[in-house]
């Protein structure tokens, strides 16, 4: 009765184990409820076949069962359904036969894994613990290749748990052996055994629904910064509308106004009051990259602000390869330092070029005036502010957002006209995923 038992719930660890690795791996074309009542329904066929011993008979209903399943309820082709099939059975058989050569290694017979209960659950759940560490790797090789996942070195961390599991089994089956088990401690090691057992299935299985949910949240989250960042530009576009509006009224009196005036340098001086109003209508959509043209605009808006000259230069390049949340971090920090610097200088202007050259790499050149000289360590950008650990971020940001597409980062400071200068080099034609 008590091998009965263990088999029944061996059989649901491995429907348990396969509705795992084949949702993972392969897309549905039945609804949950069906595959969960046909796999529990081949898992109840299989258990009943097991009771009779036959060992080959089991392993051929068992190939043609799991190809007939895969075939129906994925959208897999016959060949793939006959592959995982076999493999399937390959790495059960594996894990079986690693066992027994572990247990005759331990107890020098072969048969001494058949003698008790408590031998045939440690054969059962070591080979299936064996048995649902290969396919999971094989599962996670399967699914990287297939949806060009990203390694992750902290899942393989987690086979510290059938590691040690077992460990843990091997250990108490040599203690067993030892000694003679009461009934109460049989029925403890059958009931810790086989909890072990699918406490390592669930571990894996709310890990992956884990990085799910992380991932789903993650791609909301880009999707609001998105909208966030279209409902900006949107505003910035009508507030300038708006401006254009109210500006294009005026034009009129101002024209009205040149066109009384008898001396030119009247005329001059006229059009020099009123062409900062026109070149503040530059400063949306210059470069066609949505994200630039709001940091362009926050800048040039809070220099403005700070009575500090802001001029932009966007010839034939909009750095539109980089990615939104990359370019923010990019030019936050730098402007950030330079829009900080600048504050403490006597001619105050910042200058931002954004250029290509030729078909070798695109440019990104700030100049600011600077009138204290940067402090520098080991050839390195220092912070001058009080709180150093955290203030300190800024040039490691910088470096670690540029390693990702290749661009070398250069700086210079003229002590003479008391000038900063930043030079980045982006090389062309590059893919970041």
């Amino acid at each position: 009765m008590t091998k009965i038992i263990t088999d029944i719930f061996m059989y649901l660890f491995e429907f348990l184990l396969f509705w795992y690795y084949s949702d993972s791996l392969f897309d549905a074309k039945k609804d949950t409820s069906k595959r969960v009542s046909l796999m529990l329904l081949n898992t109840a066929f299989l258990g009943v076949i097991y009771q009779f011993n036959i060992t080959y008979l089991n392993i051929i209903l068992m190939f043609i069962a799991y190809t007939l399943l895969l075939l129906y309820l994925y959208n897999v082709s016959f060949k793939t359904a006959v592959f995982h099939s076999f493999v399937f059975l390959f790495v059960m058989l594996t894990s079986e036969i690693l066992v027994m050569v572990l247990g005759f290694v331990l107890y020098k017979d072969f048969n001494a894994l058949e003698v008790s209960t408590a031998t045939y659950l440690f054969v059962i759940v070591t080979s299936k613990l064996i048995y649902f560490g290969f396919m999971i790797i094989i599962l996670k090789l399967f699914a990287q290749k297939e949806n060009n996942e990203p390694y992750n070195k902290y899942f393989w961390l987690l086979f510290i748990m059938p590691l040690t599991s077992i460990m843990v089994l091997v250990c108490f089956r040599y203690i067993a052996y030892q000694m003679q088990l009461t009934q109460t401690m049989s029925v403890l090691w059958i009931i810790s055994s086989i909890g072990l057992l699918f406490v390592n299935i669930l571990v894996f299985i709310i890990y992956e629904y884990s990085l799910k949910n992380t991932k789903e949240l993650y791609e909301l989250k880009t999707i609001q910064h998105q909208e966030e960042q279209d409902k900006k530009y949107f505003e910035i576009i009508e507030q300038s509308n708006k401006d254009m509006r109210i500006f294009s009224h005026d034009i009129k009196n101002h024209l009205t106004q040149i066109r009384n005036f008898e001396d030119l340098e009247d005329v001059r001086r006229y059009v020099d009051c009123i062409y900062p109003d026109i070149e503040k209508f530059n400063r949306t959509g210059i470069s066609k990259n949505k994200v630039l043209d709001l940091i362009i605009s926050k800048y040039a808006t809070l220099c403005e602000k700070k009575n500090i000259q802001f001029s932009v230069d966007v010839k034939t390049a909009n750095l539109a390869y980089v990615s939104d949340s990359d370019l923010s971090t990019l030019m936050n920090n730098l402007l950030d330092n330079a829009v900080e610097a600048t504050e403490r200088a006597d001619e105050r202007f910042i200058q931002v070029y954004i250029f290509s050259k030729g078909n070798m790499h695109d440019g990104l050149v700030i100049k600011n005036s600077c009138f204290v000289p940067p402090e520098t360590e080991n050839g390195e950008l220092k912070t001058t502010k009080d709180n150093k650990k955290i203030h300190g971020v800024g040039t490691k940001s910088i470096r670690k957002t540029l390693k990702k597409y290749d661009a070398v980062y250069g700086w210079k400071y003229d002590e003479n006209l008391k000038v900063f200068e930043t030079d980045i080099a982006f090389p062309q034609k590059i893919d970041i995923c």
